[in-house]
């Protein structure tokens, strides 16, 4: 069965937002048109073609100069011999981006898979993309002001007044707390400072949406300042329910971060920050989105509606639609659901951390203490069905204790270093709730009826880490970083489940019986390590060549139900460490008085033993399984380049070519040859598996591309128009490892329209702004859930939404 493909045409509802979309477009070509006029006279050309004395002919356009702290040091992002890109905080404010899963849009080879925010997760150069286990750490770190996030939905808040994002490529270790064997997505917010300073901002938009947001900071002393920044969002929600009328996908969330910082002189600063955010939504709702044959061969009858047999032609949809479910086999691109459960994911996190920074005559010591909360409750309806089928899920209570120490050594000698230790402490719970109901049976063909299945799964992590990096200038040009870190990290795991009615529910399936695993343990000593030769050919022009190492730590799968271990034992529980070899070729260039930086890079990235959550064949039944699905290659071409084209117009563009595919390994049979755990399979590999040798790894494109074009110009009453458009796109993606036609996400792009007006106000700002974000309507999806039983459900991606924006600066 081939996907469903959305239609191409508006209906006559939509006619007023092309309307308004038009004149929008109008808007933004006037701007342009209007301004090149002004860009050739402010460089000094008439529009009659006579020379100009202006003062703007001496001004000097370039790219301004970003500061990066990848090596722990501030430093120009182009004089670092490493693939990174930055977005500044005032990007994201125009382009309206507020949500990690948005920043793809803008940054290079980056893939952010969200259904809610525990099951979400970043990939870099394809690694990376995998749905929730609290068993898994992501292979892309994120850092939040210097700390570790130990979830990666600890990052689905708004991004609320950031200083800059930096993206960094490649196994990351020697420099930074935690290991990690793709890449460390690290954002900055803006710290206080010694000056009164704020903003408040309301939007309102389409589907009811709305956002307050707002930042108050105020010296209190020449030592003390404060900064005080909080947001609150809604939006209606983008997936219309026909069960009952109401829509799905609603957002209601809100977050507060305080900061103080404590600097008495330039040798030392304390930041302190404590923050809070909570969420009470429905994000989380999938839609069917492909179904396969399903054959229960070897089920009992009874599995089957009467009137329906286990031939070929089967499908879940089927199976529903006998038992009274309506319109489930739809178009997903039709944005429409039919459940009878109730959808809700709420998210509670709370962080308090402490950074010190002392200058000791030439050399910087650095201390960071941090501890963080993230508790997270959903309730889904799992038969995607208004039927009485099987609901549940899985409440995640996880607390986080983290203490970094670095010194970095004097800069301006033959050789330069930082070394540091880092502490993380884990502690998860995650609760498991499955109730079914009458329906349940002839359904999913998996779970007995009436039945609850409840378990507790826990997780304990102690990381203790040591790391360094130095520097040697060999000369003026030459430079030789060699960079070690070693790990010791030990886990303990424990699996413990119960069923109301075991006796009975057992024999249907035996997941449906009481386990308990006893405490688990488990070690990894560890050892990466950083190589990397430097060349500046010319002051514009830096070459550099990596190698690099990183590592995952293993653990255990800690999902109880959603575990096999009742029927395969303890060792199913247990995941082996992912490894990571990275080489690395690069070039950092800027011309025309650094007017345009063009950076290129190639990479080839071995990953042993790919820790994923992939399906296995349990009796009559897939059932969800983290594991080392095998080996990996991800190898490519990345390209990032800047452009101060005039004093007032720039571009972003950058692309990457990615071939991500398996080098070995297994995984269930694709249904398009394997029709269901009873039926045939055309492997030698056990009942159900085929090798995945050349399949592309799950999550990731091979083509990437995203541009950003960012115009501004003075107008009447010293007052600045601006506009920004946005572009990205991405190619076709198999949702699953085993590369199955039924978890195909077929290429899309998303195009984003800013333009707005800076009004002066006495020494404040108006700021006033027009934007329509996924301006084109395009229907697409985030990410893909193998449900089992031939069906893979989709997170449906935000569609178009056109809003305004009021913000004062003062």
């Amino acid at each position: 069965m081939k996907h469903f493909m959305r239609g191409k045409y508006l209906n006559i509802v939509q006619q007023r937002r092309v309307f308004t979309l038009t004149s929008l477009a109008i808007a933004l070509s006037t701007a342009s048109a209007w301004s090149w006029a002004q860009d050739t006279i402010e460089e000094g050309q008439s529009s009659s073609g006579s020379q100009l004395q202006t003062t703007a002919v001496d001004e000097v356009i370039q790219l301004e100069t970003v500061v990066v702290t990848a090596r722990r040091r501030a430093e120009a992002e182009q004089n670092v011999p490493a693939p990174i890109t930055v977005i500044k905080g005032k990007q994201l404010e125009e382009a309206k981006i507020y949500q990690v899963q948005d920043l793809q849009q803008q940054l290079p080879n980056f893939t952010s898979q969200f259904i809610h925010a525990r099951q979400s997760s970043v990939a870099v150069r394809g690694i990376g993309n995998n749905t929730a286990n609290e068993g898994l750490e992501g292979s892309v770190g994120i850092y939040l002001d210097n700390v570790y996030l130990g979830r990666p939905g600890q990052a689905v808040f708004d991004l609320l007044d950031i200083e800059q994002v930096d993206l960094l490529r490649g196994p990351q270790g020697t420099l930074f707390g935690k290991n990690t064997t793709a890449g460390v997505l690290n954002i900055t917010s803006k710290q206080p400072v010694f000056y009164q300073e704020g903003n408040v901002e309301i939007s309102a938009g389409e589907r009811g949406y709305k956002q307050l947001k707002g930042t108050w900071n105020q010296p209190l002393s020449d030592a003390v300042a404060v900064r005080l920044s909080g947001y609150g969002t809604h939006d209606d929600g983008w997936l219309e329910n026909t069960y009952n009328g109401k829509d799905l996908n609603e957002i209601d969330r809100y977050g507060l971060r305080g900061q103080l910082l404590f600097q008495p002189s330039d040798e030392l600063s304390l930041r302190v920050i404590a923050e809070h955010n909570r969420e009470d939504s429905s994000t989380g709702s999938l839609v069917p989105y492909s179904f396969a044959p399903w054959n229960p061969t070897g089920s009992p009858a009874s599995y089957l509606p009467v009137g329906v047999t286990g031939s070929n032609a089967t499908t879940f949809a089927d199976r529903a639609t006998w038992l009274g479910a309506k319109n489930i086999a739809r178009n997903p691109y039709d944005y429409k659901v039919d459940f009878d459960a109730e959808q809700q994911a709420k998210i509670d996190q709370s962080a308090v951390s402490a950074e010190l920074n002392w200058q000791l005559n030439g050399y910087k010591l650095t201390s960071i203490t941090a501890w963080r909360d993230w508790n997270f409750s959903p309730k889904n309806d799992l038969d995607f069905s208004r039927l009485a089928g099987i609901t549940g899920g899985f409440k995640v209570e996880q607390d986080q204790f983290s203490q970094e120490i670095r010194l970095a050594s004097p800069t301006g000698g033959a050789v330069d270093y930082v070394v540091g230790a880092y502490y993380f402490y884990q502690n998860i719970d995650s609760r498991n709730t499955y109730q079914t109901g009458g329906s349940a049976l002839a359904l999913t063909t998996a779970y007995p009826n009436n039945a609850e299945l409840e378990g507790l799964g826990k997780a304990k992590t102690h990381s203790y880490a040591a790391f360094g990096q130095s520097t040697w200038h060999v000369n003026d040009q030459f430079d030789l970083t060699t960079g070690l870190r070693y790990t010791s990290e030990k886990k303990t795991g424990e699996v413990n489940q119960s069923e109301i009615n075991p006796a009975v529910h057992a024999v249907i399936s035996p997941l449906f019986q009481s386990y308990h695993s006893g405490e688990l343990s488990h070690r990894d000593n560890s050892i990466a390590g950083l190589v990397t030769a430097s060349y500046q050919f010319n002051p514009n022009i830096l070459g550099f060549a990596t190698y690099s190492t990183g590592e995952k730590s293993g653990g255990f799968n800690i999902n109880s139900v959603a575990t096999p271990a009742a029927i395969l034992g303890n060792d199913s529980l247990k995941i082996e460490p992912e490894k990571a070899q990275n080489f690395e070729l690069g070039l950092k260039t800027s011309w025309l008085d650094n007017r345009i930086y063009a950076n290129i890079n190639a990479f080839i990235t071995k990953l042993k033993d790919y820790q994923a959550v992939t399906n296995t064949a349990i009796g009559n039944q897939y059932i969800g399984l983290l594991t080392n699905v095998g080996d990996l290659t991800s190898k490519g071409i990345e390209v990032d380049f800047k452009a101060q084209a005039t004093r007032n117009l720039s571009l972003n563009f950058n692309a990457a070519y990615t071939d991500a595919t398996f080098d070995n390994g297994t995984a269930p049979t694709p249904f398009e040859v394997f029709n269901g755990p009873g039926g045939t399979n055309d492997s030698g590999y056990g009942k159900g598996y085929r090798d995945i040798k050349g399949n592309r790894v799950n999550g990731a494109p091979r083509w990437t591309a995203n541009v950003t074009l960012q115009h501004q110009h003075d107008v009447l009453a010293n007052s600045k128009h601006y506009s920004l458009i946005n572009y990205g796109w991405r190619s076709e993606t198999y949702a699953d490892v085993n590369n199955s036609e039924y978890s195909k996400i077929p290429s899309y792009g998303v195009l984003n329209l800013t333009t707005g007006l800076r009004i002066p106000h006495g020494d404040n700002e108006i700021d006033l702004s027009l934007w329509a974000k996924n301006a084109l309507d395009k229907h697409y999806f985030l990410g893909l859930v193998n449900s089992g039983n031939g069906m893979y459900a989709g997170s449906a991606a935000q569609p178009r939404t056109i809003g305004a924006s009021l913000r004062y600066n003062f």
